[in-house]
Formats: structure tokens, C-alpha cells, sequence
């Protein structure tokens, strides 16, 4: 090799280790006994090594940022102190706890009403009858070539939005939702779209109201929230199939961003794009699963909370094109970027090269 050459080679390889200095002193070590578990066959690694998910981060303005169990703790809180108002537009609804939560605030004259959507299986079963029969205004919506995927419960003035359903089974997932107290009037437009919609009344379409960004513009929102990255771009993707979000990511890296990217294992059709991104020089890892749950998380977070994109919406084209999807942009949010970051860091250092599951549904959207 010329000199010139070996220079330019050694030159490229020194950048590309800086970027991720961050994530190689704890990968050097754990992700060596991850392979060696997995490959004696000692799998899940035992959830005494760390924390499932972050601890739940208030900021100043009451924004705060739930994961998993603490969000179904959020949802009860909030509709057992509601007095005047609950609407819920969910894609899959079927917990006992919250049902009877719902029951219970009709039953002490609260306004109650449930947007289903109608192709998924456990809310028509269990939540739609059980609503209907206590006299709830609960309707399903059809959504033509694709579903009602919004996950949000609107609670007199609050707010609690994000990838999580509200499933029995939902909360052991690795997912995170927001809470937004007195924020109610930016959402209640979409809730009464919906809810028309499902009585199949003609409405139109309201206008979207930062932070809540909806159905097809949230693909240009995160596609603009990655080129305009100068730093670091952090992202925990259930699915991630669209080209342009991946060929996005891709250029990222070949200006200098640093991308780190951690998928479920369970969605196959994630693997085309892992290799895309990993031979552009971006790390990406397998969610490990502590047993049966999935990374069903949906965020993107640019350059330090400089831009957080959380919400329903997967990275595909059938969510930024044809489903009914809610996400919210918010920026200027360094606290919950650091506890985003923090647990990516070590999922990605716990996590795996290939992927690696338990038996899992694969659910292509849910």
C-alpha cells in the first residue's frame, strides 16, 4: 500500500473509533461475555447486570418521560384523578386494570370516550364489548390501507402519548411514552377527528400544533431531524425499513455524525437495513430481550435532545404513509436525551451482533 494510501486508511479508522469511544469502553467487555452466553447457550443475560429501563425523567415545565410498567402506572394515575374528561385513541386496548379504571370513571360521571382501531384483535374482543356493555362511547375505526396505530389517553387537561399500547401483556416491553400535563387543547383536535371518523361521520383533517406531528409528516420531520444532525444521532427502532430514513443515517455517518442504532430482533425485515447502516460505519445492535418482551420503542434523538422524536410511528413507509400515526417533536430536552442515551448505551453493550430472541410474536406493526 502507498504511503499516502496507509495514511488516508489509518486516518479514516482513528476517526470512525473516536466517534464511538463512548460506547467501545463498554462494549470491549460486555459485549464479548454477551457472545459468549448466548453461545453457550446461557440466555437472557440475568436482569441484576441492569436496570430493563430507565427511571422515569420530569423536567422543569412537568414533561415527563415514562418507560414501561411506570407508564401504565402514569395511565392509571391519570384516569383515576380525572373529573371531567377521558378520551383514548388506542391501537391495541385489552388490560383488565385500565378497563376497570375506565368503568370506574364513567361509573362517577366522566366523560369516557375509545377509539379503537378495528383490525386489532385483542380490542375488538375484549375492550370494545366491555366498553359498549357499561354504556362508554367507544367506537372502532377503519383506516383504508392501513391502521389506527396512535397510543394516547387525553385526561381532563393532560396529556400521556407514545409508543406503548395498552395491552396485558404491553408493559413488559422495552417502550417508552410521554406525559405532557395541560397540554390537552394541541391533541383534542385529532381525538375529535378520530372520533368522527369512527362514527363514520365526514370531518376534516385538523391542522397538527407543535409538539404533535401526524401520519405523513412525520416521515419529512424525521428525515429533516437527521439531516440537519451535526453531532451524535441515537435511535431505538422496533422496525426500521424505510430507504430514505436509512439512506439518511447513511450520509450522516459519511459526514461525521456518530449513529448508534439499536432494533428488535424479532422484525427480519430489520436486517437489510442493519447491514446498510453497518457497512456506512454506523453502529447498530439486536435488542437482547430479558425474556419475552420486544424493543417496541420508537425514538429518534439528535445531537444531545437538541431534537426528540417520540411517538407510534415505526420507521417505515407503511407508518409514514398509510397509517393513522401520532408522534411528538420536542426539543431542547437534554434530561431526557441523557437517560435515553444512558440506557441505549447499555443496551447496545449488553445486545447482539445477530438476532438473537426467545419466542416472541412478530408483529410487522403494532
Amino acid at each position: 500500500m502507498h504511503t499516502c494510501a496507509r495514511f488516508t486508511a489509518v486516518r479514516t479508522i482513528r476517526r470512525w473509533l473516536s466517534r464511538h469511544l463512548r460506547l467501545w469502553r463498554t462494549l470491549a467487555f460486555t459485549s464479548l461475555v454477551s457472545a459468549a452466553l448466548a453461545g453457550c447457550g446461557l440466555w437472557p443475560i440475568p436482569a441484576e447486570q441492569g436496570e430493563k429501563t430507565p427511571a422515569p425523567v420530569k423536567i422543569s415545565d412537568g414533561r415527563e418521560l415514562l418507560w414501561s410498567g411506570d407508564i401504565k402506572q402514569q395511565a392509571l394515575a391519570m384516569i383515576r384523578a380525572s373529573r371531567h374528561r377521558l378520551y383514548v385513541d388506542i391501537y391495541e386496548c385489552s388490560d383488565p386494570d385500565l378497563l376497570h379504571a375506565l368503568l370506574a370513571a364513567s361509573r362517577r360521571g366522566v366523560e369516557v370516550r375509545v377509539v379503537l382501531d378495528a383490525t386489532e384483535k385483542h380490542s375488538m374482543a375484549i375492550a370494545l364489548p366491555t366498553l359498549a356493555k357499561a354504556g362508554i362511547d367507544v367506537a372502532p375505526i377503519r383506516i383504508k390501507q392501513g391502521i389506527d396505530h396512535v397510543k394516547m389517553i387525553i385526561a381532563d387537561a393532560d396529556v400521556l402519548i407514545g409508543g406503548m399500547n395498552f395491552g396485558a401483556d404491553s408493559w413488559a416491553n422495552h417502550d417508552a411514552s410521554v406525559d405532557l400535563p395541560g397540554r390537552a387543547d394541541i391533541f383534542l383536535p385529532m381525538f375529535m377527528w378520530d372520533a368522527a371518523r369512527a362514527h363514520g361521520e365526514t370531518a376534516e383533517a385538523p391542522q397538527d400544533r407543535s409538539p404533535l406531528i401526524s401520519d405523513r409528516d412525520i416521515g419529512p420531520c424525521v428525515l429533516r431531524a437527521i439531516r440537519g444532525a451535526r453531532r451524535e444521532i441515537d435511535m431505538e427502532a422496533f422496525n426500521l425499513t424505510d430507504e430514505d430514513v436509512v439512506n439518511a443515517l447513511r450520509w450522516a455517518v459519511e459526514r461525521g455524525v456518530s449513529v448508534n442504532v439499536l432494533v428488535d430482533p424479532s422484525q427480519s425485515r430489520n436486517r437489510t437495513a442493519v447491514e446498510a447502516l453497518r457497512q456506512a460505519g454506523a453502529l447498530v445492535r439486536y435488542y437482547r430481550p430479558y425474556g419475552g418482551e420486544l424493543l417496541h420503542a420508537k425514538i429518534l434523538d439528535v445531537d444531545h435532545g437538541a431534537v426528540f422524536i417520540i411517538g407510534s410511528a415505526n420507521f417505515t413507509h407503511q407508518a409514514f404513509t398509510y397509517n393513522h400515526e401520532a408522534d411528538v417533536e420536542l426539543t431542547r430536552v437534554p434530561a431526557f436525551a441523557e437517560a435515553f442515551e444512558s440506557d441505549l448505551h447499555h443496551q447496545i453493550a449488553r445486545g447482539s451482533s445477530y438476532p438473537i430472541r426467545e419466542k416472541v410474536a412478530s408483529w410487522d406493526e403494532s
